[in-house]
């Protein structure tokens, strides 16, 4: 195990380092609840629900049709609520990360990095919870989250200065960056996210063919055919086209959240490989660990595609390699969690 020194001052990076993976955490964890809880039964009722929007429109009851669409409205800007959540808090865990490498070049005070990245990490949590909690609540919380964006801007802009500042006194970033991948379990993670984003840009560039070529088309083919069918009163065949049509779109949206969680699992480990450093574990554990958070960050975009093929079988799968990222990354918190603290230093190491 590594050696832990005596504890000393909150230091920027490492508050930036454990926030920005217990916001990619929470991420993930509203994403598993998106998809078990929210997701698929969303959709099972929206298609249930517009399977009564055609019964109704035969009869052209228009009271019940709009009372159909209320629920379909309702249930729709729960998951993009919800979705906000998610993809908000992981996005908001990576650009802490990013500010956490970027805290030795930052030409500000000691001081004055703590308190932007409070307030960092202050605004991340109003951004997102100000628009999840409006939807419950009252659509008046959305304005918690506009001064959880204001506080966003200000702790980015400080620290812009603070860069600008160090650019003109030209710091040495590589001997920073050589020295933060000086350990195992970071060489690991860079190969490893290189690889996965790699993957997850060609497979995406093959998707994109295949969307314009033929995913989109049906799409659009179901929804005339439906509208057809409605016009001649044949509603047993505008059903069976709503159907098609909502497995084109759950197969679109299946298909772009493997290419998108790929890519994103491919630039998490890239920048986990730089604050393994504040990872008080011994060197083999440093390097168990970022071999889990690979193996689940590998698996789970393979999972989500095959979702298309095999239905819930293989989303139980990607719901448990996502819980192996999990594992990993919690693991890694409780580490940085141990560290003594990182040097608050100039490159030169006088403590400023």
């Amino acid at each position: 195990m590594a050696s832990a020194g005596g504890f000393r001052r909150l230091d920027p990076a490492r508050i930036l380092a454990i926030g920005g993976v217990l916001l990619v955490a929470a991420g993930m964890v509203v994403g598993e609840i998106y998809a078990i809880y929210i997701s698929h039964v969303a959709n099972g009722i929206i298609g249930q629900t517009w399977a009564a929007v055609i019964d109704t429109a035969a009869r052209s009851d228009l009271e019940q049709m709009r009372e159909h669409f209320a629920v379909i409205a309702d249930l729709t800007e729960k998951r993009g609520r919800t979705m906000h959540g998610h993809s908000h808090l992981a996005a908001f865990g990576l650009l802490a990360l990013v500010l956490a490498l970027v805290q030795p070049c930052v030409e500000l005070s000691s001081g004055t990095r703590l308190r932007l990245a409070i307030v960092f990490l202050i605004g991340c949590l109003l951004q997102v919870g100000g628009v999840y909690v409006s939807y419950y609540t009252n659509h008046l919380l959305l304005y918690v989250s506009d001064a959880g964006g204001i506080l966003l801007i200000v702790a980015l802009a400080g620290t812009c200065w603070g860069l600008r500042k160090a650019m003109a006194a030209g710091l040495p970033a590589r001997d920073l960056i050589g020295e933060a991948l000086a350990p195992a379990a970071s060489r690991w993670l860079v190969k490893s996210g290189l690889l996965l984003t790699l993957l997850g840009m060609a497979f995406g560039l093959f998707y994109a063919w295949q969307l314009v070529s033929a995913d989109e088309p049906a799409v659009y083919a179901s929804i005339e055919g439906a509208a057809s069918s409605l016009a001649s009163g044949d509603t047993t065949s505008a059903a069976a086209e709503i159907t098609q049509f909502k497995r084109m779109q759950s197969k679109i949206a299946i298909t772009a959240a493997a290419h998108s969680h790929a890519i994103e699992f491919g630039f998490l480990m890239l920048l986990l490989a730089f604050v393994q450093r504040f990872v008080m574990l011994s060197e083999r554990w440093r390097l168990h660990w970022a071999r889990t958070v690979s193996v689940g960050a590998f698996m789970l975009p393979v999972c989500v595609y095959l979702a298309t093929r095999y239905g819930l079988r293989a989303a139980a799968f990607s719901d448990l390699f996502g819980a192996v990222v999990l594992l990993g990354l919690a693991a890694m918190t409780y580490g940085m969690v141990r560290y003594s603290g990182a040097v608050d230093a100039a490159p030169g190491g006088a403590a400023r």
